[in-house]
């Protein structure tokens, strides 16, 4: 009896990581809730969303009246739907996970089971010879060895079960060239691997088809006999296996879709002599061993990301302590005014920022930036754009000259795709407010009363157009006031339905503000957008700076 493993989910994470679980019982249920199976922890995936049950060997897939649904290959499953072996199990909405229901196909671990329960037939001896070798292949593949000398173990045993001549294991670089890595000859001897020549068409017929070539006696095949290769080796056998990494699975918007396999490589045999026929217990264990290579292959690549990403995690934590550095340590407090601010990056390191200028006559220049973009590239312009208007504020330029200048200045530095919005405000110790506002959100001066105005704007982005043009506009702040600028990663944070945060939330959280503290209207509108997400992952950098206008200091 052929020997099956459990079927098992492969679970891809909405950041990309995989891990496998079995289905050793079913109901098999999958949610929010922590007392499912298979807990997704996304707030869009209903608490009890899905169900695998089993009946009559078919795995069944029950949607449980989710909220949104349930998609199998990206098609919404209607109540009960039979899984498949690849089958793509989703819940509706990009950026969130993905299943994949394994198949039944065979590893090392299966068929040594039959070890202790050979069939009862001539074949017997056989079978037990290839899973001897496939018992020592699987002891030096999974012991610790360098991966030259694991991927060997695979080709010594291929060639012992096939009884090949020379053994070939190509791996496929990053242009997708195949490139001979190890070669072995019977007797486990080693062979240069740039010295052996190898059928490029049964290469690229095996890389183009993804299925095994088996050719038991190329007299009996035109296609190949007439091959230089094949006739300057006197080649009469080959064969070759594809080695496949796991399916990808990417999201078009709100569509999954599952890619084809990328090929690892192929592992490839030859003989100068005809061999016996090839059985399928022959193909099974030369399949074995070609998932054996790509999950060594696989992982190998998988550990040299990790150190990679490790490397980076470690140099964008250098530059998200610098960033913090670079932001001012504390906002003013003086007798006409009180400000606080806080940036808070959806990454390691963002686009968003804020700074404070010291001007003449006990004059404050407050200024919230937001580049175009994340990551490292955003918070490198931010940089650049922070320190350029920072410096060039300070010489005290009119704020229209001011916004010219810096915007001249990043585009003749950067590229037509890099950009920020601004919003820059001068206060006088006597209340008044010049600003210009770079194609940023509106700022709003919040008056005792709880009356709002929006100072919105009316120019374009800084580094947009080198032609741009700016101007500067005035408000007054009377006692009480309050001038809160922000960043649209405010209005534009996303609850787990999908709705913004918007405008008017945060014109609503003003207006109904009763404290008479700075940071008290800060804190509460970063907790109004943290109730309003209900924990959904941050998409945006956060930046809001408040401003409270005390009056006139006594002389």
């Amino acid at each position: 009896m052929p020997v099956t493993r459990n079927p098992r989910l492969i679970v891809v994470e909405p950041n990309g990581v995989r891990r496998q679980i079995e289905l050793t019982s079913t109901p098999f249920r999958m949610g929010r809730q922590a007392d499912c199976d298979l807990v997704l922890r996304d707030g869009r995936i209903s608490r009890q969303h899905a169900q695998i049950v089993s009946e009559g060997g078919r795995f069944i897939l029950e949607d449980l009246g989710s909220r949104h649904g349930t998609y199998v290959n990206e098609k919404k499953a209607a109540g009960r739907q039979e899984l498949h072996p690849n089958d793509t199990i989703s819940f509706g909405f990009a950026n969130s996970f993905q299943l994949i229901f394994g198949g039944e196909e065979k590893r090392i671990e299966d068929l040594l089971e039959r070890v202790d329960t050979p069939p009862p037939s001539s074949s017997s001896s056989r079978e037990l010879y290839h899973l001897g070798v496939l018992l020592e292949a699987a002891g030096a593949i999974y012991g610790h060895m360098l991966l030259e000398d694991m991927l060997a173990a695979v080709v010594d045993a291929a060639i012992r079960v096939t009884g090949a001549d020379r053994g070939v294991l190509l791996l496929a670089d990053e242009t997708g060239e195949l490139r001979a890595t190890v070669a072995r000859e019977a007797g486990q001897r080693t062979l240069p691997p740039a010295d052996v020549n190898v059928s490029r068409s049964a290469l690229k017929q095996v890389a183009d088809t993804r299925r095994e070539l088996v050719v038991a006696d190329i007299g009996e095949e035109q296609a190949l006999r007439e091959q230089a290769s094949i006739v300057g080796e006197a080649l009469r056998t080959l064969l070759a296996m594809p080695l496949e990494r796991q399916p990808a699975i990417r999201s078009l918007d709100s569509t999954v879709v599952t890619s084809r396999p990328g090929l690892l490589g192929i592992l490839y045999l030859d003989s100068r002599r005809p061999l016996a026929a090839f059985t399928e217990l022959d193909r099974q264990v030369l399949r074995s061993l070609a998932a054996e290579a790509a999950t060594v292959v696989e992982n190998a690549r998988l550990f040299a990301e990790g150190r990679e990403r490790e490397r980076l995690d470690r140099e964008l934590e250098i530059a998200s302590n610098i960033q913090q550095q670079l932001l001012p340590k504390a906002l003013p407090k003086e007798p006409h005014l009180v400000a606080v601010g806080r940036t808070i990056a959806c990454r390691s390191v963002g686009g968003d920022s804020y700074d404070v200028v010291d001007l003449s006559d006990g004059r404050r220049g407050f200024l919230v930036a937001d580049v175009a973009g994340k990551g490292m590239p955003a918070a490198l312009l931010a940089s650049m754009l922070m320190g350029s208007f920072c410096a060039t504020a300070a010489g005290g330029l009119p704020l229209s000259e001011l916004a010219k200048s810096v915007n001249r200045r990043i585009c003749d530095r950067t590229d037509e795709a890099s950009y920020a919005t601004l919003f820059y405000a001068v206060i006088s110790p006597c209340g008044e407010v010049e600003y210009v506002n770079a194609g940023h959100v509106p700022a709003f001066l919040r008056r005792s009363s709880g009356e709002l105005a929006a100072l919105a704007a009316d120019s374009f982005p800084i580094g947009m157009f080198d032609f741009a043009e700016f101007s500067s506009c005035t408000a007054q702040l009377e006692p009480g006031d309050y001038l809160v600028m922000y960043s649209d990663g405010v209005t534009e944070a996303v609850n787990p339905d999908g709705e913004m945060f918007g405008e008017p939330r945060l014109q609503e959280v003003l207006a109904k503000f009763h404290g008479a503290d700075a940071q008290q209207l800060l804190e509460e509108i970063l907790a109004a957008v943290r109730a309003f997400t209900a924990g959904f992952a941050q998409a945006d950098d956060i930046t809001v700076v408040a401003v409270r206008y005390l009056g006139v200091p006594a002389n």
